[in-house]
């Protein structure tokens, strides 16, 4: 028998409409609301996945780690004076590989750049998340891994595993293992916001101050902002924290390697068509948006989507962050090779094809 939830996933727009409304619940506050929606889905949709969730039930899931993150957060605040901390991020991610328990979570710390989040308007920030790409995606100070979500990891790492095995084909009622593995997205979603809440009631921040509950690359993308009234215990500087060690150039070497081969892969994906097609606009959406804030880290200059350009134009925006990076590293400018120059001519227009 198909179940109103598969009918609903049969086609792209239905599983929008699901996460947005999903989304839009988690925002209002209704956790009671979206626990009783997935008891009876979970309930309706046997499967390994949905048994799994069901198992866990309940049962919290924690963040833990505050005393590293709270002495990132004074750090980082003594190296901006001239830009006052305002706000805590913290997202899923899953650019962090878990164990069976513990699951690395991303924290980010803003200022007041890109939105004016010192104000402490909940809705507003609410209102602002609810439109998809936020003014303060990417416009942070500084991102630090310090916290860890407790209770996630064998959970994510089942989703993980089905998102790759998995694939929907649009136009028929969804499988009952496509709909379990869209809900155990949710559950653990819901479980991941009802942490943080419990988190900054129990530990509390340095200061009163707007929390955003985010994901990175963790479907349903879900944004929300809590306020956060109580001063954590440990909330002003301790003298006796040894400030970290300046990275080594080779370490900053690496560090650039790595994001021209993230931003590399990450334009593949898309003008390899390595995507489903349910999931290609959106990450179309995600990559224009990370395209953005890259050329403005790198004073880049505005521009199309990099997957827009041509392969040598591409190369060409590379290697200007190559140099902007070994000017700021201390390297040798001159050590930077530029790519080949541009071939014409009808066999490279083949090889374009090809």
């Amino acid at each position: 028998m198909t179940t109103d939830l598969q009918a609903m996933l049969s086609a792209p727009e239905g599983a929008r409409q699901l996460d947005q409304w999903f989304c839009d619940v988690l925002r209002s506050g209704d956790f009671a609301g979206l626990d009783a929606f997935l008891t009876e889905e979970l309930a309706a949709h046997p499967h390994p996945l949905t048994d799994l969730c069901r198992s866990i039930g309940a049962n919290p899931m924690m963040i833990i780690g505050w005393d590293e993150f709270l002495a990132d957060y004074h750090r980082e605040a003594a190296r901006n004076t001239d830009r006052p901390i305002t706000a805590v991020g913290i997202d899923l991610s899953m650019h962090s590989e878990p164990d069976d328990d513990i699951w690395a979570l991303e924290s980010n710390f803003y200022d007041d750049g890109a939105f004016g989040l010192a104000a402490g308007d909940v809705a507003a920030v609410n209102a602002a998340a609810a439109k998809g790409s936020t003014p303060w995606q990417g416009n942070f100070l500084e991102l630090t891994h310090a916290l860890s979500l407790r209770g996630a990891g064998r959970l994510y790492s089942a989703l993980e595993t089905a998102s790759i095995t998995d694939r929907q084909a649009y136009g028929a009622p969804a499988s009952v293992a496509h709909a379990a593995e869209r809900l155990g997205w949710l559950f653990l979603t819901l479980r991941f916001h009802q942490a943080i809440v419990r988190a900054i009631a129990d530990v509390g921040m340095p200061a009163p101050m707007i929390v955003l509950g985010g994901a990175h690359d963790i479907e349903p993308y879900a944004e929300a902002a809590y306020w956060c009234d109580r001063v954590a215990e440990f909330a002003t500087p301790d003298l006796q924290i040894p400030a970290p060690a300046p990275p080594s150039k080779d370490a900053l070497r690496r560090e650039t390697d790595d994001f021209i081969a993230q931003w590399r892969d990450r334009r593949n994906v898309i003008i390899r068509n390595q995507l489903r097609a349910d999931k290609q606009q959106d990450w179309i959406d995600y990559c224009t948006a990370s395209d953005a804030v890259n050329r403005k880290l790198y004073a880049l200059g505005d521009g199309p989507p990099v997957h827009l350009l041509s392969d040598h134009e591409f190369e060409m925006l590379l290697y200007r962050v190559r140099l902007d990076r070994a000017l700021k590293i201390g390297d040798d400018p001159d050590s930077v090779t530029p790519p080949p120059a541009r071939r014409g001519g009808f066999l490279n227009l083949f090889r374009r094809a090809a």
